[in-house]
């Protein structure tokens, strides 16, 4: 049986005690959680248990806190029954209450027979509240429910491959504020006994999977008060999205999610399963992207084995463990080469595949070597899927990266290499000059007009009267990066500009490039140009 918990506040105790004498003798559903002498502590008492009580009998004229006070202050934090009890026989008294939510009112001395009826009839109100209640918290749970699940209907729309995305229109409404970040999950190599199981059976390990990662997710959001979704790709893949604030490091987080899942997967299921993840994104439109990303991210599994994480910052481009040797800054150069295939700049990627080969030929470490050049041929491919391109599937890739491994000079490895990248470039020109700039140089113009302002994806793609999904994944391939890259690029530009003049505050500075938050844009300025912004003007005033 559920007791109703009554609270009990009188300046008098023989008044307090008599008082929970007459509730007692009510029945045994009704329970005193306290008697307490004036409104301050009964105040006091309601914030340490979280407003638990169901009836609060209180008089009016209590020092400290009169009774009033305590019921107006009380119904603004929590949800509870006031009776007023007094020995007060003033109208003024009586409007007061019942003006402050106070169900009825009593005047001292109480009569039994009365107080015992209107205890049954509070007993019926309170009961059919909780009722009320627990109906309307169902009712909440269904409907969070049906939109957790149409968000994962949208969500895995948006992550199948072939699907015009263009025709969700503001999908993205549908889904909290924050910063995201999306997990792709793929089991590795399948033990030998599999191959006996049934389509029940994978059908059954697909669920277990599925649950496992949701319960992981689950556990994550209430632990931060954050939100996540898990839904099935195609075959044994799986997609996890994640959403937090933009003061939570996510990329941390993914880490720590990637441990888990692949902990509990490896403990109840046969299985073992390797994660990839790109960068948090600041805009849901962006998702394409990132699942492409994602993706590319997984071929890593092809050199590095499974049962890991891949991340656009955790994976090494070969140390090699044996020897001690580092990349000696092959992947900067890498990173380079990457940033001039989709500017389409051939001299300039002609010039790094040199620099490439001429310090791998001063690498004594043959592990070094061939790791690098898979990575090459991967970031290639990467680079292909990403923007579009009609680029070797899996399986070539596959064959290129046994032929590396079998490679007898590096000469035949770097015009191999030499004429991929320039038959990429020359792919991209070819998509780049059958599509139309046009929206695109108009964007730019508007953002250049408006930096100071809000630029969210939305607002952008209205200005050019484009579908926001089909906008970014047209932006991205006429222009080799993402819209908020580009955004952000310029605005740092501008702030370097505006860091020159020494009159100018920081803060003015950041809400001239559109950042509100100081600290915010102080740890975007650094991990894009390397120095804080207060370094960056003492180098600039120096010059």
């Amino acid at each position: 049986m559920q007791t109703i918990k009554t609270l009990i506040v009188d300046d008098e105790e023989m008044i307090r005690n008599g008082i929970a004498r007459l509730v007692r003798s009510c029945g045994e559903e009704w329970e005193i959680v306290a008697a307490l002498s004036d409104g301050q502590e009964a105040m006091d008492y309601l914030d340490q248990s979280f407003g638990a009580i169901d009836l609060l009998i209180t008089d009016v004229k209590m020092p400290v806190m009169d009774g009033l006070t305590l019921i107006s202050e009380g119904k603004r934090r929590y949800s509870f029954f006031p009776l007023v009890i007094s020995g007060y026989d003033e109208f003024q008294y009586i409007q007061s209450a019942l003006r402050e939510g106070a169900i009825d009112y009593f005047l001292k001395p109480i009569d039994r027979e009365q107080f015992r009826k209107r205890m049954a009839e509070i007993k019926t109100k309170i009961e059919n509240g909780r009722f009320q209640h627990l109906k309307l918290a169902e009712l909440e749970r269904k409907s969070e429910k049906l939109k957790t699940t149409e968000q994962i209907q949208l969500l895995s729309y948006v992550t199948s491959a072939g699907l015009d995305i263009s025709r969700l229109g503001y999908w993205v409404d549908d889904f909290p504020k924050g910063q995201y970040i999306l997990l792709y999950a793929s089991l590795d190599a399948l033990p030998v006994k599999t191959r006996s199981y049934t389509d029940k059976d994978w059908e059954a390990y697909g669920y277990v999977l599925e649950n496992i990662m949701t319960e992981v997710v689950g556990k994550w959001g209430l632990e931060t008060d954050s939100a996540g979704w898990c839904w099935r790709g195609d075959n044994s893949n799986f997609w996890i999205l994640l959403c937090a604030s933009e003061d939570e490091n996510l990329e941390q987080v993914a880490n720590e999610l990637s441990g888990r899942i692949r902990s509990a997967v490896q403990s109840y299921t046969p299985f073992t399963v390797s994660l990839a993840c790109g960068g948090p994104i600041e805009d849901l439109y962006l998702l394409p992207e990132a699942k492409d990303q994602a993706l590319t991210l997984m071929y890593n599994r092809l050199l590095y084995g499974g049962n890991q994480l891949f991340s656009r910052d955790g994976m090494q481009w070969g140390a090699d463990a044996g020897t001690g040797q580092t990349d000696a800054g092959l992947t900067a150069i890498m990173q380079r080469m990457k940033q001039a295939i989709e500017q389409l700049n051939a001299d300039m990627a002609v010039q790094l595949n040199r620099e490439l080969f001429e310090k791998l030929e001063r690498t004594d470490s043959p592990l070094l070597i061939q790791r690098c050049l898979m990575n090459a041929f991967m970031l290639i491919h990467s680079i292909g899927f990403e923007l579009k391109v009609n680029r070797y599937g899996i399986d070539t890739l596959e064959q290129r990266i046994g032929l590396i491994k079998r490679a007898i000079n590096l000469w035949e490895l770097r015009s191999e290499l030499d004429h991929q990248v320039s038959e990429l470039i020359g792919q991209i020109r070819q998509i780049r000059e059958s599509g139309s700039m046009k929206p695109i140089e108009q964007a730019k113009a508007w953002i250049a007009a408006n930096l100071q302002h809000d630029l969210a994806i939305k607002r952008i793609a209205e200005q050019v009267h484009m579908n926001p999904s089909y906008f970014c994944r047209h932006f991205k391939t006429q222009t080799g990066e993402t819209i908020l890259d580009y955004i952000t690029g310029l605005r740092m530009a501008k702030a370097k500009e505006l860091l020159a003049n020494p009159h100018l505050k920081l803060y003015d500075i950041s809400a001239q490039v559109g950042y509100q938050d100081v600290k915010y844009f102080s740890k975007l300025f650094k991990l894009w140009v390397g120095e804080t912004p207060s370094k960056y003007r003492e180098f600039a005033l120096l010059k």
